[in-house]
């Protein structure tokens, strides 16, 4: 009994230790955030890695994005993906479709676009390491147990930029997203519309 009550305490603890609001891990989020705030909109290049041992899952895709506040451009997997801020349009090369429905922020919980400042409501954070090249792992921890994640963990270079983050579902799935390039540049809100008239003949299915 008395050992069972001292590991139940050390598990107690442990979970303190990596579940909490540490001072210097935010010191960290918080430049990182502010670094990103400056920028008007960005142009990017990242993988995407899927992995579930007990699933025997490893796949790996690339991609390309364009953000400019909660508008963004995304090309990945055959698809481009326009969100205007008010829809979403999701146009097929393949096939010359395009459907579109409305745009509820709370059903893209991780996204590149809002993953510089997530940190800030419902998580708990915690500098889980430094590196010897300058960088910093931060792990967040979802205040809601309803999440279907339980971790994110961020790799973020001495420039307080981010260079990738790893979303840790309860399925056993993990998702590393490497962001291989990063450029801050100056886009028109036009530029995240879809133009029909640009795709000649092309399918709408509209569900809005």
């Amino acid at each position: 009994m008395k050992k069972l009550i001292i590991a139940s305490l050390s598990l107690a603890i442990l979970f303190q230790v990596h579940a909490q609001y540490d001072p210097e891990a935010l010191a960290v989020l918080d430049a990182m955030s502010n670094k990103y705030k400056q920028i008007d909109a960005f142009k990017a290049s990242f993988s995407q890695k899927l992995t579930n041992e007990s699933a025997g899952l490893d796949e790996t895709i690339s991609g390309d994005i364009a953000v400019k506040g909660d508008m963004y451009v995304l090309e990945v997997a055959g698809q481009k993906i326009f969100n205007d801020g008010t829809d979403i349009y999701t146009y097929n090369k393949e096939i010359n479709e395009v459907t579109i429905s409305p745009y509820d922020p709370e059903e893209s919980e991780i996204t590149l676009s809002n993953i510089y400042d997530i940190y800030k409501s419902g998580f708990k954070y915690v500098l889980a390491e430094k590196q010897a090249n300058g960088d910093r792992v931060v792990e967040l921890d979802p205040e809601s147990r309803d999440k279907s994640y339980f971790k994110i963990k961020m790799t973020i270079n001495s420039k307080d930029e981010l260079k990738s983050f790893t979303v840790f579902e309860r399925t056993g799935n993990k998702y590393l997203y490497s962001i291989n390039s990063f450029t801050p540049t100056s886009l028109s809100d036009s530029y995240f519309s879809f133009d029909v008239s640009k795709y000649p003949n092309v399918e709408v299915i509209d569900f809005r």
